[in-house]
């Protein structure tokens, strides 16, 4: 067991790193699937993303992840059992609810870092990723509760990739163009996205930014005379 556990230790050492291999995973492995077997693949990456979180938050008890892990796992069997596509925006709300246990985490780690580190970086790079996955499924349920609220988006099983892509696409700012809201309820939850992404990004980058410079001036002025620090 005291293996195991150093095992474990040394793992959650990294643990932002690991998430952030299981997220990439998750928005870029499924492109790699026919078509016809996209639903499935994408169940299990969810699936494993979700269990990747449960692991390495273990020894903090995330109840909350472990909860939403059970739920997804059991919306998601009932989707392929069933062919209910429409059970997969529910299976979003539940992965919100990780989403926001992970971010909370993050949160704590990028303020509480008191140096710019790999780690670190992996951390926020997360939250960014985690905010398009929560685009992706609050697309999702617009779709279901409004059919026709995206122009250019193929039925099942392509409709969740198309909106995946359309998250990534509005939170990165790039505006293809090839898919486009049409209802207000689709646009206003488009411009919440982007604009998300935008204070995203000033909140990360400034407080990077202040942790590194400070971290160079701390360097810079080294050792206080008299007190060996």
């Amino acid at each position: 067991m005291s293996h195991l556990r150093r095992s474990y230790l040394r793992l959650a050492r990294h643990r932002y790193k690991l998430l952030l291999a299981s997220l990439l995973l998750l928005v870029l492995g499924s492109g790699f699937a026919p078509a016809a077997a996209d639903p499935r693949v994408f169940a299990v990456l969810l699936l494993q993303n979700l269990v990747v979180g449960v692991l390495v938050f273990a020894e903090e008890r995330p109840w909350l992840l472990l909860l939403c892990l059970l739920v997804v796992l059991g919306l998601e069997a009932t989707a392929q059992l069933r062919g209910w596509p429409s059970v997969r925006a529910y299976t979003g709300l539940a992965y919100s609810g990780y989403c926001f246990a992970i971010t909370l985490r993050i949160f704590r780690k990028v303020l509480g870092a008191g140096r710019v580190s790999a780690e670190l970086l992996a951390a926020t790079m997360c939250g960014f990723v985690l905010l398009g996955m929560v685009g992706t499924f609050l697309f999702v349920l617009i779709a279901v509760v409004q059919p026709g609220a995206f122009a250019h988006v193929p039925p099942e099983p392509g409709t969740v990739q198309a909106l995946n892509y359309f998250s990534f696409v509005t939170l990165l700012t790039v505006g293809y163009g090839d898919i486009v809201p049409l209802t207000n309820v689709a646009r206003k939850a488009t411009l919440l996205l982007g604009l998300l992404g935008h204070f995203y990004d000033l909140f990360v980058v400034s407080v990077i930014v202040g942790k590194y410079v400070g971290g160079v001036v701390e360097d810079d002025r080294g050792p206080v005379p008299g007190t060996g620090n």
